[in-house]
């Protein structure tokens, strides 16, 4: 045990909720539940000097505090999402009438409410923003109106959000999770205080290192002297899952390899990979297992011996060739996202560190071919003990909660006791259990088999299922994400690693030599934070529409106030003819023709943050007198029953319309619906009227079936 908020990490580090058991979204942002309801990252936070010394009277008033006899009116928390249907048990699906949230989270949010009722006489009321978080939030401050009490800020605006100033410091209420259940909810001090907490919880790290153990195998060096596959978990449960073995490990498979095809077509290379993956994960892991971090519990780590060393490793895994990058982009050192989970799930790698919300996509692939996937923690520094506690696993957070300015001390401290009761009764209501400590056992196994891992196995599943639980007990928070100091240690990393834009390849040389890439956003936020002022970070809207001009239109005459708009949260509409105009030196007017881009307006608020818009100038010829040519669709869509007529998009029926230039105006589009009744089904005809820009009309008929 390492600690009250390892404890606390262990608890809720598996859950998110039963229903979640694996997120297998499409794309690359945020994962969630089956409802989206609890999607974020696992929280290892370690304790601040004012937790440690928080004895048990301290919990215990608060604990008191909490059960004291509510009566009169409840006091209303607002607490605010950018996704209501997410948060609010009560929230009703305005199309179907069922209930947005999965059943088993809405019982548990429905506890959490009554809990605080009971025992706080306090009510949630959720809130949804209007508009953008991070323009909602700064603009209800800044007008003294606090949109909420309790702010849900979604992952990676955490960073925009702190530098407009407009989140308390919660420094003063460390004692409201001082308690080993709840101290997961309350971040580290970040550029020197406490400005936010967590509610969301994940099993395991955004991108964990599986491995395809049926590939392992078929390894005849890693079997043992009875002949026996020798797992990467056995490895690690005998404490000998270091740096070293991995390097020895990844060598043996790197050899029977060599000359192997993939099981299937598509991957990057034309043999599998012993360890395919993008550097930044792996670089970054490595430097949890060694003690390190980039902004970690204890502040900027990029240039510690210890990320230098991890991060030297790296570089010997790929300059040996027993690490693989997963493919760049024209810039020649960033990776091409999740490329190496899709060569995992082909065959094209043994291992590699897969993004958590496809990890159960590459189960279902290796399933399809009767093979297995497994999962261990990242190896450990030679130089560390395997219970050391430097070594640990890494969670990268987002999904955050802060407090707004503007809301007093007293509301403020019974927001936070609300918060902690709610969710805290939330997890355990979820996990059926009256403890969290009991939440691991009640939740591990159903987690880790909903990703695809292979627990159920006669050999090795156990030491799996331990494996995928030891890892949500040694997770270390690295805030770089959060406080958007991760561009710049990718760039350094990847720029030093593939030796490229006059970057050493020594990682340490390149840190030192761009340190001040990290040390002047840190300096200029803590200087930022260090006032009372509000600071507008909000660029203004600007919006533009195509310039339609007949030929030999002089560009400059064209009043663009017709074609831009611009529009500031705080400082309201804005001129756009004030900004600064550039035309593109390919815009000819004295030629027929579509040029893309041509005209961009740039306009800056009393603030001086920037917003620009780039408009097509579409120049046609005024003189034309020809109709257009309007070409059908041979097999057009039908329209479903009872569509509202107005909402057709009749270009899908249009196969082209050109003008004599040849200029596309299917965007010009009319048609009559007298004939249409999509109240019943039938086959109608429809007349489509096409106009060009010189004002000339072409007419076609159309079948429309309604069904």
């Amino acid at each position: 045990m390492k600690g009250n908020k390892i404890l606390a990490k262990k608890v809720l580090g598996i859950g998110l909720s039963s229903a979640m058991v694996v997120a297998s979204l499409a794309g690359c942002g945020n994962t969630a539940s089956d409802n989206g309801t609890q999607a974020g990252n696992d929280t290892q936070t370690s304790q601040t000097e004012k937790e440690q010394t928080a004895d048990t009277a301290s919990s215990t008033e608060t604990e008191k505090t909490e059960k004291t006899e509510a009566s009169g009116e409840p006091v209303v928390i607002k607490y605010g999402t950018h996704w209501v249907a997410g948060l609010d048990p009560n929230h009703v699906d305005e199309v179907t009438g069922e209930y947005t949230m999965a059943e088993s989270e809405r019982q548990a949010s429905l506890a959490g409410l009554q809990a605080i009722k009971d025992e706080l006489n306090v009510e949630f009321e959720f809130v949804e923003y209007s508009q953008d978080t991070r323009v909602e939030l700064m603009t209800s401050v800044l007008a003294g109106d606090p949109v909420c009490d309790i702010a849900n800020i979604w992952g990676g605006a955490e960073g925009t959000i702190l530098a407009q100033n407009v989140l308390q410091e919660l420094d003063d209420y460390a004692d409201v999770f001082a308690d080993d259940e709840t101290s997961w909810m309350y971040y580290d001090k970040l550029y020197g205080h406490n400005y936010l907490l967590s509610f969301t919880e994940r099993f395991i790290p955004r991108w964990p290192l599986i491995y395809n153990a049926s590939m392992i195998e078929a390894v005849d060096t890693l079997k043992d002297e009875n002949g026996k596959t020798v797992y990467p978990t056995d490895l690690w449960k005998k404490g000998e899952w270091t740096w070293d073995t991995f390097k020895d490990y990844l060598s043996k498979i790197n050899a029977f390899y060599a000359n192997k095809a993939p099981s299937e077509d598509g991957n990057i290379y034309s043999t599998v990979q012993a360890y395919e993956t993008d550097h930044r994960f792996a670089g970054l892991s490595a430097m949890y297992s060694n003690g390190a971090a980039i902004y970690g519990s204890d502040g900027l780590g990029v240039d510690t011996q210890e990320a230098e060393d991890a991060l030297a490793y790296v570089k010997t895994l790929m300059d040996e060739g027993y690490m693989s990058d997963c493919g760049y982009y024209d810039d020649n050192y960033t990776p091409e996202w999740c490329r190496s989970q899709a060569d995992f799930s082909r065959g094209g790698t043994v291992f590699t560190d897969c993004p958590d919300w496809l990890i159960n996509s590459a189960g279902s692939a290796l399933a399809d071919r009767d093979e297995s996937m497994g999962i261990v923690p990242w190896p450990r520094a030679d130089r560390l003990s395997a219970d050391s506690e430097e070594y640990k696993q890494v969670i990268t957070l987002g999904d955050s909660v802060g407090i707004l300015k503007g809301i007093d001390a007293e509301k403020t401290r019974l927001a936070l006791q609300a918060y902690r009761l709610y969710w805290l009764t939330y997890f355990k209501t979820l996990g059926g259990v009256d403890n969290l400590a009991d939440y691991t056992s009640a939740m591990a196994a159903s987690q880790a088999a909903g990703f695809g891992f292979d627990i159920y196995n006669e050999t090795y599943g156990q030491d799996v299922l331990d494996a995928f639980t030891y890892i949500s007990q040694n997770l270390g928070n690295d805030y770089s994400d959060l406080l958007n100091l991760r561009v710049a240690w990718d760039d350094i990393f990847g720029k030093s690693l593939c030796g490229i834009d006059g970057f050493s390849d020594n990682y340490a040389v390149a840190v030192e030599a761009n340190k001040s890439d990290f040390t002047n956003q840190i300096s200029n936020m803590e200087s930022l934070l260090s006032s009372n002022e509000v600071h507008d970070n909000q660029a203004p809207s600007v919006e533009a529409k195509n310039i339609i001009i007949p030929v030999g239109t002089d560009i400059k005459s064209v009043d663009l106030k017709e074609y831009f708009t611009a529009k500031d949260s705080v400082d309201g509409e804005l001129d756009v003819t004030a900004g600064e105009i550039t035309y593109s030196d390919d815009l000819d007017t004295a030629t027929v023709g579509v040029y893309e881009k041509a005209v961009k307006v740039a306009v800056k608020d009393s603030s001086d943050n920037e917003g620009s818009a780039k408009a097509k100038v579409i120049v046609y010829n005024d003189a034309n007198k020809e109709a257009p040519t309007v070409e059908l669709k041979a097999d057009p869509e039908s329209v479903a029953l009872d569509t509202d007529t107005s909402s057709i998009d009749w270009k899908n029926y249009i196969e082209s319309a050109t003008d004599a230039d040849g200029l596309d105006v299917s965007e010009n589009i009319t048609a009559d619906l007298s004939t249409l009744d999509a109240t019943t089904p039938g086959d109608y005809t429809v007349k489509l009227t096409v106009t060009d820009y010189a004002g000339n009309t072409a007419e076609k008929e159309v079948k429309v079936t309604v069904k």
